[in-house]
């Protein structure tokens, strides 16, 4: 009977003792750590980024996950504009080095372009498809407003060509309106071509950050810093081939076909192929028999091309001498530098005792 009534009396005791730890534990005096299996020490909450980390340059993106919200939607409310997505204040970069020759010569430059991530990622959930038909003059323009006009993307503009400017007056030099236009060209014809199979077209935002866009995609990138730089500039459509490009303004008479002009009855424009380094004005094979372009205006910028004729002579002689089979696709010839490459033609007398107007310079 004794040793029944110690047992009774250890159960009660232990009991009480359980009952008192739980309360302590409910009451919040006692916190308990349990580690989890394979690491030592307690396990603590890992801190959230903080909004001021800034991605290192060319870092690949970080992924967006469930919990992150949009961003209100801009004023304007209107639904072809960017939401921006996700931390507005997250910000990348991008670093671009690219050539291009003014009279002065040859020069290498290094563009660091900030890029807002939630621009970029609100830019990848648009579906913003290329028009069906160009015959439809409204659905093109509302598609060139799309990019144009979408406040999210002032502030990528704003960053390339704050990057853009610097690098006019570098080591303080000076580019005149042209050699400037010719260098923003340069930037975007450098920036690498990669062939886009869906009907779904980048945002600006999306060709910086990626690095790469197709020629449609580079366009609307090349015809809006030029625009917002002032020139008179727009979108040229070529609905038998399904492919838009720049062109920008020019006043000055071409002598003859090999550069084409392009009009919309009031203005004059050529050909600026934003997709691989080409001289301004030069018109790939194809579009010399094409069906005539849709010409879309793009800002109000009334800045033209004036040295549309001396490219011309550039041009002239390289077809002359691809004709005589002097130079084929293994000669290398860089659309960035004009001078350069006049000299050459002239120095190389490949044209000699036959028509060269570089020879003449």
């Amino acid at each position: 009977m004794v040793r029944v009534n110690e047992i009774v009396m250890k159960c009660t005791g232990f009991c009480a003792a359980l009952l008192l730890c739980l309360c302590i534990i409910m009451s919040g005096c006692v916190q308990i750590t349990i580690n989890a299996p394979g690491f030592s020490g307690p396990v603590t909450p890992a801190a959230s980024p903080s909004s001021q980390d800034v991605m290192k340059d060319d870092e690949p993106e970080p992924s967006v996950t469930a919990v992150t919200e949009k961003a209100p939607a801009g004023a304007s409310g209107n639904p072809l504009f960017i939401v921006p997505y996700g931390d507005v204040s997250r910000v990348g970069h991008r670093t671009f080095t690219f050539n291009y020759a003014p009279q002065s010569g040859q020069q290498e430059y290094t563009l660091r372009i900030p890029v807002n991530m939630s621009v970029y990622y609100g830019a990848r959930q648009m579906k913003i498809d290329l028009p069906a038909s160009s015959m439809n003059p409204a659905e093109i323009r509302q598609y060139i407003d799309t990019f144009e006009s979408d406040p999210a993307m002032e502030e990528l503009y704003s960053g390339v060509l704050s990057q853009l400017r610097n690098a006019r007056y570098k080591n303080g030099g000076y580019l005149s309106d042209d050699e400037y236009f010719e260098l923003i060209v340069a930037f975007v014809q450098q920036i690498p071509y990669v062939e886009n199979p869906s009907p779904k077209r980048k945002y600006p935002v999306e060709v910086i950050y990626d690095k790469a866009g197709d020629s449609d995609e580079k366009s609307l990138l090349l015809v809006n810093l030029l625009a917002r730089e002032g020139y008179d500039v727009s979108l040229m459509v070529f609905e038998d081939l399904g492919y838009e490009t720049t062109g920008i303004r020019v006043v000055e008479e071409v002598p003859d076909s090999s550069l084409k002009v392009f009009s919309d009855g009031k203005k004059d424009y050529v050909f600026v192929d934003a997709g691989v380094p080409r001289f301004i004005g030069s018109t790939p094979e194809v579009f010399q028999t094409a069906d005539d372009p849709g010409i879309y205006p793009v800002g109000s910028g009334t800045k033209s091309y004036r040295p549309i004729n001396y490219v011309w002579k550039i041009v002239a002689d390289l077809n002359h001498l691809k004709k005589l089979g002097k130079i084929d696709k293994t000669t290398v010839i860089n659309p960035w530098d004009k001078f350069g490459t006049c000299l050459w033609i002239k120095n190389s007398k490949l044209l000699q005792n036959t028509t060269c107007y570089c020879c003449d310079m």
